[in-house]
């Protein structure tokens, strides 16, 4: 004999994998733009310091001259 608890669970079993189905694409979204902000930081960051560089090299003024 089947007991009436089996047929309820059964009925939630969709919602719950619906629910964890959610939760891990917000997660998976949440990762993604975490990686694409570190990438684009990182890119910010080395084109700065190539703009330092060229900054330095192209300076009129020599950096040690004290004028």
């Amino acid at each position: 004999m089947i007991s009436i608890g089996v047929y309820s669970r059964a009925a939630e079993v969709p919602y719950v994998k619906e629910r964890r189905g959610r939760a891990v694409k917000k997660l998976l979204l949440v990762a993604l733009a975490a990686i694409g902000g570190l990438l684009v930081y990182r890119q910010i960051q080395a084109d700065r310091a190539e703009q330092d560089l060229w900054t330095e090299a192209t300076d009129s003024v020599p950096a040690g001259s004290g004028v």
